[in-house]
């Protein structure tokens, strides 16, 4: 059975009228999609489902980390297809969690500006000099979109990729 990629399951949520909401807390703009979960709004000392994801959640985190250093450390093809298929399950895992929990509104998301996106390739962009290998066409070509559209005061070189 074929799981949906990300952007069908996009289209389905939008399909089924869900929409993320923005919001801003602590002066960030924040991502979050919210259903009605039926949890009190104060919080007991007891678990309930969002606190058991939160702890799934971390508990996935901390297999697919173990797992990646496994994959590292495998010395026998075998062994490393093995852990390869339970790595890649667990990271699945970690997904469903992921997006169950961000559409009941239980894990929120800063939405970065244009302005620390565009700060953030340029740093990536500067650090590829230090690569002992040449950057790949598509890099270059952004590279040089967004060193041509500052040169000329535009500010928004990076908007030319967009589609």
């Amino acid at each position: 059975m074929r799981r949906p990629s990300s952007c069908e399951e996009g289209r389905a949520m939008q399909q089924q009228g869900v929409q993320p909401q923005f919001s801003m807390q602590g002066g960030h703009l924040i991502m979050a999609h919210q259903e009605q979960t039926g949890l009190p709004k104060v919080k007991d000392p007891s678990m309930n489902d969002r606190d058991r994801m939160q702890d799934l959640l971390a508990q996935e985190k901390y297999l697919t980390s173990g797992y990646n250093m496994a994959l590292i450390e495998a010395s026998h093809d075998a062994l490393f297809d093995v852990i390869k298929q339970n790595c890649d399950a667990s990271y699945q895992m970690q997904r469903q969690i992921f997006n169950l929990m961000f559409k009941k509104g239980w894990y929120k998301l800063p939405v970065a500006d244009a302005q620390m996106v565009q700060h953030t390739f340029q740093q990536f962009v500067q650090y590829q000099t230090q690569f002992p290998f040449p950057p790949g066409p598509q890099v270059a070509q952004m590279a040089a979109q967004t060193a041509s559209g500052q040169a000329g005061g535009q500010g928004g070189g990076m908007q030319a990729n967009r589609q």
